[in-house]
């Protein structure tokens, strides 16, 4: 329900009045959206900084340490204010003999509740035990017990009242787990500051449901308390629950975006994969297996919220055509094929390891020495009966396209004159059969099992060749940015052979290369991954985790292949309401009935070159350390304008963008371009050119 609720003289404001303000001592005034976020020392912090890093919310960290610390300076006059809120993880708390109590003296909380009335800025607790300062207290269990749970033990939790955070847009009602997090059931005991938010169902010794989280207001400090413990490395229910207290604590106006990207890509097409289970079986995909995946996507548009625009991505392995149509050529009265052979050649020498930096110039051509261009005719490229189905433009226009290199070679040993080829090649290929005139990403790689990263001579020839971005493996650290999720990997001359190419991270699945059936990927999951239980244990298994990357806002495209499109022959799924039949169709199944149950957000797909400028786009955005800068109306009743500004002179090579919980323009100098996607919040993408740029508040 959307309210204007009164508690006693306590007023709790709703959706349309979220930048109003329920005291008036901030008038005129202006604030940093800056959040000041307390935190133990320990790995927790990582917790409380994650949800703020994946927006792009420029946030300060204090590590405060059993001893104490120094507080920063919370104002620099009486109208200007440093932190627009404040976040306090596990109320800092220590063992003190027995005795545990937070780092923070009483005087510091004193001058924090101070700094919250007089410049508006709302406070986050989370992971606190229920108490007076919360107008609250743990309930006890039916055995006298405090607190839930061992190992293992589930007490499911949801969103009660979502109405304090709406541009958050999550579900109310929709429950999550909260196996491994410790919690403390509560209860409300001061009802004319305190409401609920979120609640703890019944489990074991608990026999009615209890409070999991509250809002206060506490005579104009406002305040939100969570009595869950926060793991967002591991838990796809901290990942989830964080978008409620990032959406209230900046009131949904900040400098950041929250954009839900899910890119499926397949690789090996063409190709004949030799399938784990059973064992010695090989499967290709043919066009009826292709085929029910383009009704099958717009379908899935269909049931995502509005602004929604899922695709699937294909990575090409033109000589897997060519293979086909010579073998059908040769039994042709007027084969078109010349050459009459696609290309062979001898299993390569591999590499000592997968991280193996190859010396530059060293290797033995695979390749044989003729064709030394592609030269296969149209009509015999045709032969194959998948090509020729792809070269329909509404078959093609289904999907997105993209390089996968011609052969699939091994490349982490290979030269440049065999990394060429696999390159033009493959985009004659493409270009002849007209894939390259759709959606299609020129500067795109999938290299073949990712090999060739830590080869320069294989850099050097893709870069030649126009290649920029290429995926990694997410499940080889090496490969992904050791600095900052959010961004690519560059490759190195000491890291990689040579410098220049953009490593864009990239999710392997338990849905596994080799695999066209359930039982085979279940078989292997079980096999090589310590998997246990059946295929459902599987899909939860994924489901958690992609959950988890997806609501901690990670654009990382998945990595499937191409006998998981396997769609005849096979048995049929029901994931929820829909029954489908390959195992890429039951994945994201799976995973996008699991988003859109617990939230409205748009799910959208991007090609290949297209997620990596996003990358790109990120990377630049915050070398520019953007920041913004509430004002609050004369009367302080209100945040009236908001304006932004970056650390290099106002100056950025990329548009910043901006949240605002309603209706927004700009004001001042510069310029912005609005995005309003379905019922998203609007974001203004700021051109910064040189002067801070100011919006004025609807």
């Amino acid at each position: 329900m959307s309210f204007v609720r009164s508690l006693g003289a306590v007023t709790l404001l709703a959706a349309a009045t979220l930048t109003n303000i329920v005291n008036a001592a901030v008038g005129g005034s202006s604030v940093s959206s800056t959040i000041l976020i307390l935190a133990p020392e320990g790995d927790s912090a990582y917790s409380a900084t994650s949800g703020f890093d994946a927006y792009g919310i420029p946030y300060q960290l204090v590590t405060v340490p059993q001893s104490g610390t120094t507080l920063p300076t919370l104002n620099s006059s009486a109208k200007a204010g440093n932190y627009g809120g404040i976040l306090i993880l596990s109320d800092v708390s220590y063992d003190y003999g027995g005795d545990y109590h937070s780092a923070l003296t009483e005087n510091q909380y004193t001058a924090l509740y101070a700094y919250q009335v007089a410049f508006g800025a709302r406070m986050v607790r989370l992971d606190t035990y229920p108490d007076s300062t919360s107008g609250t207290a743990a309930v006890v269990a039916s055995d006298g017990s405090e607190g839930c749970c061992a190992d293992n033990v589930e007490q499911l939790m949801s969103f009660t009242n979502i109405t304090g955070f709406p541009t958050a847009r999550l579900v109310s009602g929709a429950t999550v787990s909260t196996k491994n997090l410790y919690h403390y059931p509560a209860k409300i005991t001061d009802s004319k500051t305190t409401w609920k938010i979120a609640q703890f169902a019944t489990s074991g010794n608990f026999k009615s449901t209890s409070i999991a989280a509250v809002i206060n207001n506490f005579s104009g400090r406002e305040q939100m308390a969570f009595f869950i413990g926060f793991a967002t490395e591991w838990s796809s229910t901290s990942n989830y629950l964080q978008h409620a207290y990032i959406h209230w604590i900046t009131r949904g106006l900040f400098v950041g975006a929250r954009k839900i990207y899910l890119g499926t890509q397949i690789d090996d097409m063409h190709l004949s994969t030799g399938l784990y289970y059973p064992q010695g079986r090989t499967y290709r995909v043919v066009p009826a297996d292709i085929s029910p995946h383009v009704a099958w996507t717009k379908s899935v548009n269909t049931r995502l919220p509005a602004g929604s625009n899922y695709f699937v991505e294909i990575g090409h392995n033109g000589n897997g055509d060519i293979i086909n149509a010579t073998n059908i050529g040769y039994n042709l009265a007027n084969d078109p094929c010349i050459p009459v052979d696609a290309i062979y050649y001898d299993s390569p020498i591999t590499s000592p390891d997968l991280e193996w930096i190859k010396p530059i110039g060293s290797g033995v051509d695979m390749w044989p020495q003729t064709p030394a261009q592609y030269s296969w005719s149209l009509a015999c490229a045709q032969l194959d009966k998948l090509a020729t189905w792809f070269m329909t433009p509404a078959n093609r226009d289904a999907f997105a396209h993209m390089s996968h290199t011609f052969t699939h070679l091994n490349l982490n040993n290979a030269t440049y004159d065999d990394a060429a080829k696999e390159i033009f090649f493959n985009q004659a290929w493409l270009k002849q059969l007209g894939l390259d005139a759709g959606k299609f990403s020129p500067a795109g790689l999938i290299p073949p099992a990712i090999t060739g990263v830590h080869n320069g001579d294989v850099i050097k020839a893709w870069l030649d060749n126009g290649i920029k971005n290429v995926v990694g493996d997410n499940s080889r650290p090496v490969l992904m940015n050791p600095n900052n999720f959010h961004h690519l990997l560059h490759s190195t001359v000491a890291a990689n052979g040579y410098a220049g190419l953009n490593i864009m991270p990239r999710w392997p699945t338990a849905i596994y290369y080799d695999c066209d059936t359930q039982a085979c990927t279940t078989q292997e999951w079980t096999d090589t991954s310590a998997g246990t239980g059946k295929f459902a244990d599987l899909l939860a298994f994924e489901k958690d985790v992609t959950t988890r990357y997806l609501f901690g806002l990670r654009h990382d495209p998945y990595m499937f292949h191409q006998a998981n499109m396997r769609a005849t022959g096979v048995s049929s799924y029901k994931v929820g309401s829909q029954t489908v039949y390959s195992l890429l169709q039951i994945w994201v199944e799976t995973v996008i009935q699991e988003m859109t149950r617990l939230t409205l957000w748009p799910i959208m797909t991007l090609k290949h070159d297209d997620i990596a400028k996003l990358f790109l786009d990120r990377e630049a955005r915050d070398a520019c350390k953007p920041n913004l800068v509430y004002t609050y109306a004369a009367d302080g009743k209100k945040i009236s304008g908001a304006t932004v500004s970056t650390s290099n002179g106002n100056t950025c090579s990329v548009a910043v963008p901006v949240t605002f919980p309603g209706t927004a323009s700009v004001s001042g100098g510069g310029s912005a371009s609005r995005d309003s996607v379905g019922g998203e919040p609007l974001i203004m993408w700021a051109t910064m050119s040189g002067q801070p740029v100011t919006f004025s508040l609807g």
